[in-house]
């Protein structure tokens, strides 16, 4: 009876993707996808995982599918949703790092104790914490009022002091960013070493419909004001 009262609260897996080249630079990786997230950003291309139920996948048939691709596949990364919500999720990496895989985590930088924790304990060999816009324009970005701002600050700190190799990155929609919200974000993140510019593509799964791309020429302007304060800005997808 404990057995199956505990099940109710294991948060599995909702999605992966067994082969990747774009999620973790120069390695080929398997990614997990967490089914839920404590935001509702409006050009997220993962909305139907955050907003919809889906089949969960186990943790007992994900590890038996990584023990086969040993040699094969790099690394895992742990994405959602946000991977930071799972309670199992340190055992659930300790396991994957036990069996010789690099370890990406993508996050919004929102469980600050959580990121630290892993961090410490030697899990992670990559974060890629998005940073969606300037903490003015955060709410209307994110879809949320309450966005965790002292615990995004503290993620960021941390991940400036090069404990770990790590990338900041900003999705790009032409609804919410602008040059002043540009220039505020690259005063937050001033001092860190990369950020990557994400063009924005309207596909389907979006959680909002109708938004646009900031276009080649408008990114270059921003890329060109946030080199004032991070030391290699980015494009990507562009």
């Amino acid at each position: 009876m404990f057995s199956a009262f505990y099940n109710i609260f294991i948060m599995e897996f909702v999605g992966i993707d067994k082969f990747s080249l774009l999620d973790y630079d120069n390695y080929i990786s398997v990614v997990l996808f967490a089914p839920k997230c404590n935001f509702r950003c409006p050009f997220c291309h993962n909305g139907t995982t955050v907003l919809e139920s889906h089949n969960s996948i186990s943790f007992d048939e994900i590890v038996q599918f990584l023990q086969t691709r040993k040699g094969l596949v790099d690394a895992v990364v742990f994405t959602g949703g946000e991977p930071t919500l799972m309670p199992e999720l340190k055992k659930r990496i300790e396991t994957v790092k036990n069996l010789g895989f690099l370890i990406k985590l993508d996050t919004n930088g929102t469980n600050y104790s959580v990121l630290k924790d892993l961090l410490d304990s030697h899990l992670i060999d990559y974060v890629a914490m998005d940073i969606k816009n300037s903490f003015k324009c955060y709410p209307e970005t994110c879809g949320v009022d309450d966005f965790r701002q002292k615990n995004i600050e503290k993620s960021i700190n941390l991940l400036r002091k090069n404990v770990v190799n790590y990338e900041f990155r900003t999705t790009l929609v032409n609804e919410y960013h602008n040059e002043d919200s540009i220039i505020e974000m690259g005063k937050l993140l001033d001092g860190a070493h990369n950020l990557y510019l994400q063009k924005f593509v309207d596909r389907e799964g979006v959680i909002k419909k109708g938004l646009h791309e900031v276009s080649y020429k408008k990114a270059i302007i921003f890329q060109k004001l946030l080199q004032k304060y991070i030391k290699d800005v980015k494009l990507r997808g562009y």
